[in-house]
């Protein structure tokens, strides 16, 4: 799903941007007024509004790079533009750090310890599960290839119609 090809980076970029859209909603929450008990429509109406503004943003930007990649070279350009988002980034990180950095951080007793290991443990059963289910979709792949192999290799007898192995 991660790789070169771009046949189902849609599904990927799909649940990422609803996760985020969910994730905005929730965090504002408190300040945006939703439609009372209609939850999910307001939700789904704040994740459409969102959207539409980014699209909006983007009919604004690109012919501004349109004429940044006409007069600059695109390496040069794409330098620059990366250097001024990761500079951007920086910034908003550090503000991030700054608001964090208010909040104490939890005492490290027993109990804490104890809550961390079973989280580790949650999560190297679950790495172990996703490795034997892979480990085991390839392994059944496998098994249906060699299967659908066989089946292949087999031909009717005309006069008799009983399956004969290929020779």
């Amino acid at each position: 799903m991660l790789g070169t090809s771009l046949r189902r980076r849609w599904a990927l970029t799909l649940a990422f941007g609803l996760v985020h859209g969910f994730g905005f909603a929730y965090g504002l929450r408190e300040i945006l007024q939703f439609a009372g008990s209609h939850l999910v429509t307001s939700l789904l109406a704040f994740n459409v509004g969102v959207e539409l503004g980014q699209l909006a943003v983007l009919c604004l930007f690109i012919p501004i790079l349109n004429l940044v990649f006409k007069y600059l070279n695109e390496k040069a350009a794409t330098i620059i533009l990366s250097l001024l988002a990761g500079h951007t980034a920086w910034h908003w990180m550090l503000e991030r750090g700054e608001k964090l950095a208010k909040f104490p951080l939890p005492e490290a007793d027993a109990a804490t310890a104890a809550g961390a290991i079973r989280w580790l443990m949650a999560l190297l059963v679950l790495a172990a599960l996703a490795w034997l289910g892979a480990r085991g979709a390839m392994k059944g792949a496998g098994a249906l290839a060699k299967a659908l192999g066989r089946a292949a290799d087999r031909r009717v007898d005309d006069q008799g119609g009983r399956p004969q192995e290929r020779q």
